[in-house]
């Protein structure tokens, strides 16, 4: 789930296809901007996905499926590709605020606390392609295109913007690749996208209780009893921003839903390619379930004050566990790809990838009971990603590879979140490929990416929307982010 915001004939290498389908639900990890998964081909991998247009294996299916009618007979490519983030966030005093209370904002958190949120995983990808004719190509991709992993701690400085959030993805893309001339192919397929999210946050449920506190006290004052007002307020001075009354809701949802993909391969001349690829958004309507943990230490008088204002005002419903729904659509995507062999050692390549990502604005959580929804602002922008690669044939045997990118955040400054603390990219990679036989080669791949330092202050207000699921805390600081892989590729024609 993007970013929540917070309130609680088989051929024999198809059974490899469904073990890998199988492990691509296991794991994930964001490391490309916005949610999307940096790379599905430790061949792409090591020239920071600038080989589009090279066609040179299975994996091809996934930057430019056309590319597949330059592949003969049957072919195979598993990946398995290691990553390891490093994001530190070091607050800067984060805060609760209580609107309409009169109180000072409260600390929640120490400032210099350190937080590591994320942790290495390892990500599976597969690929088939089988050439009928000169002119037609089929292929089947098994991908993960999106995901993402961050667990704080219970305690940090952001808990009531979010505690955990966790994002698999899986997409199943089969693709028919045609060649009108000698010089064009064309390629169609259809993607069948798996989408789960799971996320928890922090409830202040004493920020409730201090309103509950609040109210009761402007009753006493306005019935005449002055000093019954001031207990009461200072009860609500007591409760407001303490964490011993914290509760938790956790959300949980999934669903399938299908997109498209078209792309185009123009073989210029026998050392040159341009490809064009695009790949449509798909909507999804998560839909599970939120649980709704309230702190044992509770009295009466302060689920009282929880079933109450400043909620919805419709009693004890509020906060019962239920059903909850989230729409989520993830962007378009057009890419711009060149190879040209400069002589039989050397080739460069580009990729310039746009990407839609500004049909994010807002996510809506419903809740099927009468919780009021849950509302966050996200303005994300489209952005474009640019790598640059070459390869050197060093022996018969031997390939290598070296490329870099730059890649731009849909995210600004003014919009960062715990859930995504993204920021402007750099990724330099390094690479190889060796053929074992004549029908088997592997593919290793290096990369480290760099990521801008990123300043965060994010407020959980739904920017002034109202009826509000609100904390109205704000989490400052800022984050250190850089992410290692490793890609290793098994290719293989039958």
């Amino acid at each position: 789930m993007p970013r929540p915001s917070p309130t609680r004939r088989r051929h024999p290498a198809f059974p490899l296809l469904l073990l890998c389908a199988s492990l691509s639900l296991a794991a994930a990890s964001a490391q490309a901007s916005g949610y999307r998964f940096g790379t599905q081909s430790a061949a792409a991998e090591g020239t920071a996905n600038a080989n589009g247009a090279e066609g040179a294996d299975a994996s091809t299916l996934f930057a430019n499926p056309a590319a597949i009618t330059r592949l003969k007979g049957w072919q195979f490519s598993g990946v398995l590709d290691y990553v390891n983030p490093t994001v530190r966030f070091s607050d800067a005093g984060s805060i609760i605020s209580l609107p309409g209370s009169g109180f000072q904002p409260r600390p929640i958190s120490a400032v210099g606390d350190q937080q590591t949120p994320t942790k290495a995983t390892v990500v599976p990808h597969a690929y088939l392609s089988y050439q009928a004719s000169d002119e037609l190509a089929y292929g089947l991709g098994l991908f993960v295109p999106s995901g993402a992993k961050l667990d704080y701690a219970q305690g940090w400085g952001g808990r009531y913007n979010l505690n955990s959030v966790e994002l698999k993805a899986f997409a199943l893309n089969p693709n028919i690749a045609w060649k009108p001339s000698r010089q064009v192919s064309l390629a169609f397929g259809l993607t069948a996208e798996y989408m789960q999210g799971d996320l928890s946050r922090a409830v202040p449920y004493g920020s409730a209780y201090a309103a509950g506190l609040l109210a009761a006290a402007q009753q006493a004052a306005t019935g005449g009893a002055p000093g019954l007002a001031q207990q009461l307020q200072q009860q609500a001075g007591q409760v407001f921003g303490n964490a011993a009354f914290d509760g938790n809701v956790a959300i949980h949802g999934k669903d399938w839903a299908l997109g498209a993909n078209l792309a185009l391969l123009w073989e210029v001349n026998e050392a040159t390619r341009l490809g064009l690829a695009w790949r449509s958004g798909i909507s999804h309507k998560l839909k599970g379930t939120a649980d709704w943990t309230q702190p044992a230490n509770l009295p009466p008088a302060v689920l009282a004050a929880v079933t109450g204002a400043p909620y919805d005002g419709h009693g004890k419903l509020d906060h019962n566990d239920s059903g909850a729904s989230v729409s989520v659509k993830t962007p378009d995507s057009v890419s711009l790809q060149a190879f040209h062999q400069l002589n039989s050692r050397f080739a460069l390549m580009a990729d310039a990838t746009w990407t839609r990502q500004s049909t994010l604005q807002q996510l809506r959580i419903e809740f099927d009971n009468t919780t009021a929804p849950s509302i966050t602002a996200e303005h994300w922008r489209d952005v474009w990603r640019l790598s640059l690669g070459a390869s050197w044939r060093a022996t018969p045997e031997l390939l290598l590879r070296a490329g870099l990118s730059h890649d731009k955040s849909p995210v600004s400054a003014q919009w960062r979140s715990p859930a995504l603390p993204d920021s402007d990219r750099s990724w330099y990679a390094l690479g190889a490929n060796y053929q074992l036989t004549a029908n088997t080669s592997v593919d290793l791949a290096l990369g480290y990416v760099k990521l801008r330092d990123a300043p965060m202050q994010a407020i959980d207000d739904a920017e002034g929307i109202t009826p509000c699921n609100c904390s109205y805390a704000t989490v400052r600081g800022n984050y250190s982010s850089s992410a290692t892989s490793v890609g290793l590729q098994l290719n293989h024609k039958f």
